[in-house]
């Protein structure tokens, strides 16, 4: 063989032999063993490589970043004294700490000014320290001891950093896999369930700390044990057979359990499932288990509470119904049957707003359910509203739904209270009847107490309208002798021709009825009879305009026409004690009111004033009070106040003069229920308020304040 076949033959040689390194190296990779021992491994691997300069010593350090340092991870046949010496190095420091800053490979054949770290009697020799990287960053080094006097080799250099490489990838799987696994063994140690794994032979293999704290060990010493080691025989037995069903069917087994565990009895939730290898084999059994009486617990809580409020529901008298976002019944209680007509199974699912009447009453209804159950919507609770519903059958009923909204499984549900209010709607309509006929009976109370009074007034026209009359009557007699005397003295004259006589009897006569006076008095009698008959006329009209029956609901009224006539039926209460001091303002805006209800407060409120000056000139010298009532306009409201002079309201009863039945009148002069009725109608039915004050003057002052437009409908029937 010639020279140069034997170069060519050893080059191949050591070719396959660096490759065979490599293969070793990279299935160091995948074997599941710890980082130490792997890379103890490849520096063994890399020291068989066929150089024939390479020694059978070197080391690979691990590089702390945060520290800018090499940590001496594994060595082989390294010197002792280098084994402390070089425990950790520097960035910088020495040719490993130079090969890591710099990044590249510093090869040395002797030991140099750049050896940094030396021992007394320390053998001559040479270095490859080689930079094991991954990307730009250092990992590590791994240092190669060399004959003294070797060369710096590319080939040795090209496989070296081909080593190291591979190296790299050692490390990060090695950290990545230990990192994994620090994480996978803190979430089982944290986990508040009991967790443990056996092999085929149903010997323990690990447990996390609960588990072993309930069996009294550390965590560690469980390997190798048994279950009859920790129970008693019967059910370690039973243990084992559930082991071998396990993995002999490759199902789980799942239960809640009894048992007195340490002198405790619980409920436990047990599992057991097989355990397998990457290829799906079955290499044992993993269980778990957990405590779960207080689940159980608040299971039959929750069962008894929905026992309960199904019970509750169902004995109730009103419609109790849920309904989900979707507007769809999901409860329906008896009494819901009973209202509605339909069975709890012919309606849950269904759309509630389906028996809902159309139109206003469905469109509130479905405003509500959005406004409640949608996300980024208000919430409303405690709403009770007004509708009309539908029967089975389509007829029409109204109801009160009182409505709120609650949070289940993370959506919001909406729970109705329903009530069929047909008989109080009916009995509201029967009062609301009543109490129009009362206030009008009550009108009619008040216009026969003033009849006596109103009949003299009628009648004191009347008579001097009889009396003119008269007059005329009597008078026109007399004009009539006169006239027939002017017609006998033309007859005369034509048929005679004799005047003087004839016209001195004329003469006597115009002196004798006193023409001159009659001409002047019958067109004042005729004037007189003319105004009579126009008083008459206004006390009937405003009679018929005062004790007309109520109107159906609110209209627009002229509050300063409504006191005059006020006014003018109640004449006879306040013309013999008061005079009126109107100060009505011009062109006030009308107000939306019922009419006959506003006269009536106004009546109860002249004639009380009036009651009250009469009182007062009883106990003084005085003649005649004064009755004031003026209306104005006040910050968008109309305000009337009737003041008086008379005896006023003493403190002690302010508080009472509106309370039904009250009085300080005499017995058969009062029944308590004017300034009732007064602050009811103003205050209740228009929205207003009714309040008394002082009289600066001597008296009272009652304020009355009505809104232009009220916001409340009083819409009630007339008789």
């Amino acid at each position: 063989m010639s020279d140069r076949q034997y170069t060519d033959w050893e080059r191949a040689a050591r070719e396959s032999g660096l490759h065979l390194v490599l293969v070793l190296l990279l299935q160091i990779q995948l074997a599941n063993r710890p980082l130490r021992d792997c890379l103890r491994d490849a520096l063994a691997i890399i020291l068989t490589a066929p150089f024939s300069a390479l020694q059978p010593s070197g080391a690979i350090f691990l590089a702390n970043q945060e520290k800018r340092e090499l940590e001496l991870l594994v060595e082989r046949h390294l010197a002792e004294p280098l084994k402390t010496l070089c425990k950790r190095i520097p960035f910088g420091r020495c040719l490993c700490g130079r090969a890591a800053q710099e990044a590249r490979i510093i090869h040395a054949s002797c030991v140099d000014e750049r050896h940094e770290i030396a021992f007394e009697g320390m053998t001559p020799h040479g270095h490859y320290n080689v930079p094991i990287m991954s990307d730009k960053s250092v990992l590590g080094v791994l240092v190669l001891y060399l004959p003294h006097g070797h060369e710096r080799s590319e080939e040795e250099e090209r496989f070296l950093e081909t080593a190291a490489l591979v190296i790299a990838g050692i490390i990060e799987r090695k950290r990545f896999e230990e990192h994994q696994e620090s994480h996978y063994q803190s979430l089982i140690e944290n986990l508040p369930q009991r967790l443990f794994y056996k092999d085929l032979n149903s010997r323990y293999v690990a447990c996390n700390r609960l588990y072993a704290g309930d069996m009294g060990i550390q965590s560690g010493d469980i390997s190798g044990r048994m279950d009859r080691d920790f129970y008693p025989l019967e059910m370690a037995e039973q243990f084992v057979d559930e082991d071998r069903r396990v993995m002999h069917s490759g199902e789980t087994l799942e239960e809640d359990v009894l048992r007195t565990y340490q002198g405790r009895e619980a409920s436990y939730h047990r599992l057991k499932a097989p355990l397998r290898d990457a290829r799906g084999g079955v290499i044992g059994v993993f269980g778990m288990y957990w405590d779960n009486s207080e689940e159980k617990r608040s299971q039959a809580a929750l069962k008894e509470s929905e026992e309960k409020f199904s019970a509750m529901a169902n004995s109730a008298q009103d419609a109790i119904v849920m309904v989900n976002q979707d507007e769809e019944v999901i409860f329906w209680n008896m009494a819901s049957e009973s209202m509605f007509g339909f069975q709890v199974e012919d309606i849950v699912g269904q759309r509630l707003d389906d028996w809902i009447e159309p139109g206003a009453s469905r469109d509130e209804f479905a405003r509500l359910v959005t406004e409640l159950t949608r996300p980024g919507m208000g919430r409303s609770t405690g709403r009770t509203i007004e509708l009309n519903a539908l029967k089975k059958g389509g007829s029409v009923f109204p109801i009160e739904l009182s409505i709120s909204s609650l949070l289940l499984k993370g959506q919001w549900h909406v729970i109705g209270i329903i009530r069929n209010i047909s008989e109080r709607k009916n009995a509201e309509q029967e009062r609301q009847l009543m109490e129009v006929q009362l206030r009008q009976a009550q009108k009619l109370e008040s216009i026969g107490q003033l009849a006596a009074g109103i009949s003299h007034e009628i009648n004191t026209p009347t008579q001097f309208v009889g009396d003119n009359t008269q007059f005329l009557k009597e008078a026109f007699s007399d004009l009539k002798g006169l006239i027939d005397s002017y017609g006998e003295l033309a007859r005369t004259l034509e048929s005679r021709g004799g005047a003087e006589e004839l016209t001195g009897r004329i003469r006597e006569r115009e002196a004798e009825i006193d023409l001159e006076f009659l001409q002047e008095e019958i067109p004042r009698a005729i004037d007189q009879a003319i105004e009579g008959v126009g008083r008459i006329s206004k006390i009937v009209r405003a009679m018929k305009e005062f004790s007309h029956p109520g109107m159906v609901g609110k209209v627009e009224t002229d509050i300063n026409r409504a006191i005059r006539t006020t006014l003018e039926v109640s004449r006879n209460e306040w013309k013999y004690v008061a005079e009126i001091q109107p100060d009505l303002a011009e062109e006030l805006p009308k107000i939306l009111c019922v009419p006959d209800q506003i006269n009536q407060v106004f009546l109860n409120l002249i004639v009380n004033a009036a009651h009250a000056i009469a009182d007062h000139l009883e106990a003084s010298a005085e003649r005649m009070g004064t009755i004031g009532i003026s209306t104005r306009l006040v910050d968008g409201q109309v305000e009337v106040r009737v003041s008086d002079s008379g005896t006023g309201v003493p403190e002690e009863i302010k508080g009472r003069i509106f309370d039904p039945f009250f009085t300080t009148k005499a017995v058969g002069k009062g029944t308590g229920q004017g300034l009732c009725i007064a602050y009811t109608t103003v205050v209740e039915q228009h929205g207003g308020t009714l309040r008394v004050e002082d009289n600066p003057e001597g008296g009272a002052v009652f304020v009355v304040t009505l809104p232009l437009e009220s916001t409340r409908q009083t819409d009630r029937p007339g008789i």
